[in-house]
């Protein structure tokens, strides 16, 4: 094992089993999910046929200590099911079953599960010594392309990865309510948008960050100091920690396809925003176009920094538009960015760095500000065609919000966006 991998595992206790040597670990969180796991494994077991790889599926049944009795009951009934579910998995897909019970309440959710399975992940590459073996995130309501592997093996090694994200489509028709489909739609539609406004805008570190869709390398884990412990959103602050260490790209070759159920089981994200969606009847509002906007215009000049003295911030920010320079006067960014520029010693360190601080949570910052201040919510359609035809001068004749999240699916199919 080497000197990072011992010093992390020093301080983040594991499930130590048996290894299993894989070239894949895949990491599912399993609450409450009989009837979606079976399905999810049919779809891994398809995915795995037509290659020569060894995966190992990583279950982690979790359940916190505030669980009924009925929940407890549930999990350990599809924990002991888990080996009749197995049976007729293909020989080269090798599960594993850990346990996280009786979790602190405020410890309790995805992220903690996530991080026991990723944590034992990590541990059985440092045993094998391999500090590239890939580490899948992925939820148990999901199937994927039967691709999925082959894609993701093949286009990671050939192009030496750290992380990435994987392309996903939620589906948009089923046995659910059409107003369901509707709210999915709408959601995933805001997710694009977010992420295409943020490149138009020229932030660097603009990729999806859904809990079902990426992966990292062993070595990327450690570096990021390991998945943190959080009820909702863990997924979005680990990968700030990965996405800087660079190497990291969308794969948009094969697909993965979450759920698209309405759930309480988080307090944000998928699930409850279709609820939310669900019991309000109004269309999803999202960020404003022209806080984007305004970004970009103060992103272009953002070079301009490097050489700034204390003295001329007022001169710097009187260049911005209103919205951008009350943000920047009110914040700390100036205090934060000082020893940043201190201690660059050209112009390239400067821009790399210039995003330890205005990073992805300073974005969601500056968006909550001028939104709270200035700006008002849109309707995503509304905001998703102007970014299309003001941002990226596209002309599309769309009327309903599935053609255009259709419009959305296709752009970043035909992207490749890695740093």
């Amino acid at each position: 094992m080497d000197i990072l991998s011992q010093k992390y595992f020093a301080k983040h206790q594991v499930q130590q089993q048996s290894v299993v040597e894989s070239a894949i670990k895949v990491v599912v969180p399993v609450y409450l999910e009989e009837d979606d796991l079976p399905v999810l494994l049919d779809s891994l077991s398809d995915a795995l046929a037509k290659t020569r790889l060894e995966v190992e599926l990583i279950l982690v049944f979790n359940y916190s200590e505030q669980a009924s009795e009925t929940v407890k009951a549930r999990q350990h009934r599809l924990y002991s099911n888990i080996d009749a579910l197995s049976e007729n998995l293909p020989l080269s897909l090798r599960v594993t079953k850990l346990e996280d019970y009786n979790v602190p309440k405020k410890h309790a959710g995805v992220g903690h599960a996530r991080k026991v399975g990723m944590d034992y992940a990590a541990w059985s590459y440092a045993q094998q010594g391999i500090s590239n073996g890939l580490i899948i995130s992925l939820d148990a309501d999901c199937t994927v392309a039967d691709n999925y592997f082959k894609h993701l093996s093949e286009h990671i090694h050939s192009n030496a990865l750290t992380g990435g994200t994987i392309y996903f489509e939620h589906p948009l028709s089923g046995t659910l309510a059409d107003d369901v489909y509707e709210a999915i739609a709408e959601y995933e539609l805001h997710l694009r948008y977010y992420v295409q406004a943020l490149r138009y805008a020229g932030f660097p570190y603009a990729f999806h960050t859904v809990g079902s869709c990426f992966f990292v390398t062993a070595e990327a884990y450690i570096k990021a100091g390991g998945m943190p412990r959080k009820q909702a959103g863990e997924d979005f602050y680990f990968l700030q920690k990965v996405i800087p260490q660079g190497n990291f790209s969308e794969i948009n070759g094969t697909v993965v396809y979450p759920s698209a159920r309405p759930s309480d089981r988080v307090p944000f994200g998928t699930g409850p925003s279709i609820n939310e969606l669900l019991h309000s009847g109004m269309e999803y509002q999202t960020y404003n176009l022209q806080a984007f906007i305004d970004l970009k215009e103060f992103l272009d000049i953002k070079d301009d920094l490097y050489e700034l003295s204390q003295n001329d911030i007022d001169e710097f920010t009187h260049r911005l538009g209103g919205r951008m320079r009350s943000y920047l006067m009110n914040s700390d960014f100036f205090t934060a960015l000082k020893p940043i520029k201190d201690n660059c010693a050209s112009l390239d360190v400067f821009r790399k760095r210039f995003y330890e601080v205005f990073n992805a949570f300073r974005v969601v910052k500056y968006l909550n500000y001028t939104h709270t201040h200035f700006l008002e919510k849109m309707p995503v359609f509304d905001a998703a065609l102007n970014l299309l035809e003001q941002g990226f001068e596209q002309s599309v004749d769309v009327f309903e919000t599935k053609e255009l999240l259709q419009e959305y699916r296709l752009m970043e199919q035909k992207q490749t966006y890695s740093i």
